[in-house]
Parts: structure tokens; C-alpha cells; sequence
């Protein structure tokens, strides 16, 4: 093992231990990709790698562990500097590969989805909290994506923070429009949606 091999794996360490911090415990399993998530050229190859947490609050939490590097350097700064990206689901944690087809494997491969796309675009273009990004699905339609702020936290003397990313319907935009980035994420803490994605939920506002 070289020194830039232990430097990884002490950052990463440091970085997991700092994460569940705020997440609790994380589950044993980890959802490596079969191809392992890297951007060359502008272009992303692979998959992220799937972190589960279901010791912190009801259902499920997702993040991602390889977009700020030991340096403290990652994805392209926002107004909070670095981040990795986090998301959560209602659905209990299962372990995907031992279980048949559930719910919460069906909102995983979703999650990691958006994860990756995003993860890929965070190298050249900012993400800022309560801005919202269109993506697309591996069905071809359109997924927008809200983010936030979750919580902050430091490795080794850099500050980072987790980039919540929380799936909304299309349809809520107008009331986005309405309220605004901001107002439309307190409304959703103030009827407990924030901050799963899940959509199988009624969406937010009034018809155009």
C-alpha cells in the first residue's frame, strides 16, 4: 500500500466517522457499483457508490463518500463550499442484494440515479441550497430535484457540508414559483414531506 493509498482510506475513515456523526450508524452492506463512478473529459463513468443509514430518522438514509477528496477539493464549491450528497426514503433499509425486488430497493436504484448524474454535473457546474436541477430518468422523463443544506460537518481542518437532494414532483414547481425555493421547503417541514423523496405522495399546491 503507497502513502496516497493510506492517505484515501485514513480521509475516508475520518470522513465516514464525521458523517454518521449526524446520520447515525451506518448498515454493514455498501452498494458498490459494477462500475466504479469517475469523470474524465467532462464525462461521467459508472455508478456512485450507495452509503445506507437507518439510524437516524424514519426509514432510510442514502449519501454518497467519493466526491470530496483528501485534499478537502471535491465537487465545483457552492456558497458552503464541498459536499457529498445525501437523500432519504420512508422505506425500511433491506439489503439489496439479498432480498427480492422491494420498494425500498425500487427508490435505491432511483436514488443512486440521481446521485450520479448530479455527482457527475457537480464538477463543472454549482449547486447551490433551495435551487432546483432537471435531470433525467433511465425511463427518459424529466426528475427535478430540490436542494438544501442538511448539516455540515469537518475532516481534518476543511469544512464540508451534506447536499440534500430531495425529489419533487412537476407539478410543484408553481408552487415553487409561488412561494419560493425557500418557502416551498419550509411548507414541506411543515406537513413532515421533507426530506424524502418518496413520491408516493399527493404533490404540494394548487392547480395552474
Amino acid at each position: 500500500m503507497n502513502n496516497n493509498d493510506e492517505q484515501y482510506i485514513t480521509h475516508y475513515n475520518l470522513k465516514q466517522q464525521a458523517i454518521e456523526n449526524i446520520l447515525g450508524t451506518s448498515a454493514e452492506v455498501i452498494g458498490h457499483a459494477i462500475m466504479p463512478f469517475r469523470v474524465l473529459a467532462g464525462m461521467t463513468f459508472g455508478s456512485v457508490d450507495m452509503h445506507y443509514f437507518p439510524n437516524h430518522i424514519e426509514g432510510t438514509g442514502f449519501t454518497t463518500m467519493e466526491l470530496i477528496n483528501p485534499d478537502g477539493t471535491g465537487p465545483k464549491p457552492n456558497e458552503k463550499g464541498t459536499y457529498e450528497l445525501v437523500a432519504f426514503t420512508k422505506q425500511p433499509f433491506n439489503d439489496i442484494n439479498e432480498e427480492p425486488s422491494t420498494p425500498f430497493n425500487t427508490i435505491e436504484r432511483r436514488m443512486c440515479e440521481n446521485f450520479t448524474q448530479i455527482a457527475g454535473a457537480a464538477h463543472n457546474k454549482v449547486f447551490n441550497p433551495y435551487e432546483i436541477c432537471q435531470i433525467s430518468g433511465s425511463d427518459g422523463k424529466p426528475r427535478y430535484i430540490i436542494f438544501d443544506i442538511y448539516k455540515e460537518f469537518e475532516v481534518e481542518n476543511h469544512k464540508h457540508h451534506l447536499l440534500l437532494c430531495m425529489e419533487i414532483f412537476e407539478e410543484e414547481l408553481v408552487t415553487v414559483e409561488n412561494f419560493g425555493h425557500q418557502g416551498f421547503l419550509e411548507m414541506l417541514k411543515m406537513i413532515n414531506i421533507y426530506p424524502y423523496s418518496d413520491l408516493d405522495r399527493s404533490w404540494v399546491g394548487v392547480k395552474k
